[in-house]
């Protein structure tokens, strides 16, 4: 099920009927659930804060408006998605139609369309340091969990997930992207010292301070 609701199979379900509804009153998910107004109150309160459910009110007729609660953006996240099975399974068709060839030129595209978008910060900066930092700052917005360190030699970039972990295990042409996208941004003289589908807990990107 949904992982950060694992604790609370109640609250699992108002998010399920929020999901379906659209939206309801504390009302329509007392009736639903078969739980008290004070009881849904403090599920809905709890819910909010953690983010997952918003409210405003919903007038209608004579009286005080009733609230109705709708689920934010972060809650949609929460639902499990197939978007790793689909992307697969679209290589896969590409291979079988097309060739692998065809699949390394679509990781391909892909590296320039990522690096176009770096560019575009990047291209700003004067100095190393500071196209390391857009670098990991792009990274942190396209939903990588980046952090940056360094040493007298190196800066390090290490990814701490992989949006595309499942991808990569099947067509490692997506890890031979990411290096080359870091080389040709940074130098070829970058080199990656770790990586998740090794074992690794990040992919790790060393680069040098002097360049070669």
């Amino acid at each position: 099920m949904y992982e950060i609701m694992e604790e609370n199979p109640t609250r699992q379900k108002i998010l399920e009927l929020l999901k379906k509804k659209g939206g309801m009153t504390t009302d329509q998910l007392s009736k639903f659930l078969n739980i008290t107004s004070m009881g849904i109150r403090q599920h809905l309160l709890a819910l909010e804060k953690k983010g997952l459910v918003t409210n405003a009110p919903k007038r209608r007729g004579i009286g005080r408006p009733k609230f109705e609660y709708k689920l934010t953006e972060k809650a949609e996240k929460v639902f499990p998605k197939q978007y790793d099975f689909f992307a697969i399974r679209l290589l896969e068709t590409i291979e079988k139609k097309e060739g692998r060839k065809k699949v390394n030129q679509v990781f391909g595209w892909l590296k320039e369309e990522f690096i176009q978008k770096l560019s575009v910060n990047i291209n700003n900066t004067t100095s190393l340091e500071e196209k390391v930092k857009s670098m990991v700052k792009t990274l942190r917005e396209e939903g990588y969990l980046s952090e940056l360190t360094e040493d007298r030699e190196y800066f390090y970039i290490k990814n701490y997930n992989c949006p595309i972990t499942s991808i990569a295990h099947k067509y490692r042409e997506s890890c031979n992207m990411e290096l080359e996208m870091y080389r040709k941004i940074f130098g070829d003289s970058v080199k990656r010292s770790e990586c998740q589908v090794e074992g690794a807990i990040s992919c790790t990107y060393c680069i040098p301070k002097v360049m070669a």
